[in-house]
């Protein structure tokens, strides 16, 4: 099977709407694991394997765009460029050399048809602070020698916002270790902001006062949810000839956001359970309880 196929997985946009901001997903742009994957014949050719996506997904081989999708070197993973008309007509076997992962852009009259490096494909995040909320908003396609100033009506737009709203915009740039998010500055371009292809835009209202909201900006949210996900030892393992030391991640987030009305904050209860198993088998359980600053941790 491995010889004679390769696994294709195909994102949409519909995955990333219904991902990003849900069960705790936050960062980069989708889990590829709960997308759709197809099993293709090295010898089926790229147009053909689209005609299957037409009859699988409804979206017509006219309006279908592929985006190969190729980790960076900080860990995320993004679309970095089309597919080509000359790889649509080559076997899936010599486009792609192992199995792959790739973005389906579905093209509507305002996308550019024939791109150049003068357009780049940008993902948008939406950040409400006062909902403590991200979600993803869609794509956009921008010069680069355009500026994030220009973008503004559209980004207003797509929000919802007035058209005096003022709003910042930030490059939400990687995860691991640690939160890489950064303010853009809206009076250069987007090459000089150092854009490209695949890069998230993140945008909200420019908050009023710094102690209005819990998490004023994105930055400091997105700094606040990596703080949640915590990779744990589990087990450890030890028979009488030698020793074995058996390490998994253990993630849970499970983030409850109570709201009392007519109270004017938001009181927050961050539940959080670490699981530890010993070599008697027996279980502790931790869980941390966060009421907006304090925490109370609790043993039994």
């Amino acid at each position: 099977m491995a010889q004679d196929h390769r696994t294709i997985k195909v994102a949409r946009d519909e995955d990333l709407r219904s991902q990003i901001g849900s069960g705790g997903f936050y960062f980069d742009l989708v889990d590829f694991d709960r997308v759709r994957a197809f099993q293709v014949p090295v010898d089926t050719t790229v147009i053909l394997f689209m005609e299957e996506l037409a009859k699988e997904l409804g979206t017509p081989v006219k309006f279908q765009r592929l985006w190969l999708c190729q980790r960076r070197q900080n860990g995320t993973r993004r679309p970095s460029r089309p597919l080509n008309s000359k790889e649509k007509k080559l076997s899936i076997g010599r486009v792609f050399s192992a199995d792959v992962k790739l973005f389906l852009e579905v093209l509507n009259p305002c996308s550019p048809r024939n791109l150049n490096r003068e357009y780049l494909l940008v993902f948008l995040k939406f950040y409400d602070p006062e909902q403590t909320q991200l979600r993803y908003i869609g794509t956009l396609f921008v010069s680069c020698s355009s500026r994030p100033l220009d973008i503004l009506p559209k980004l207003r737009s797509l929000a919802g916002f007035c058209a005096d709203e003022e709003i910042e915009l930030y490059e939400e740039i990687k995860f691991e270790p640690n939160v890489m998010c950064e303010a853009l500055d809206i009076h250069h371009t987007f090459t000089v902001n150092q854009i490209e292809n695949g890069d998230i835009i993140c945008f909200q209202k420019r908050p009023k006062s710094c102690n209005q909201h819990l998490y004023p900006s994105v930055k400091l949210f997105l700094e606040h949810v990596h703080k949640l996900t915590v990779a744990f030892l589990l087990f450890y393992f030890q028979d009488s000839n030698c020793g074995f030391l058996l390490a998994a991640g253990l993630h849970f987030q499970l983030t409850l956001n109570l709201v009392f009305q007519p109270a004017p904050t938001f009181l927050r209860l961050q539940a959080f359970v670490l699981l530890l198993l010993f070599e008697s088998c027996c279980a502790f359980y931790v869980f941390f309880f966060s009421i907006q600053s304090c925490w109370i941790v609790l043993y039994w």
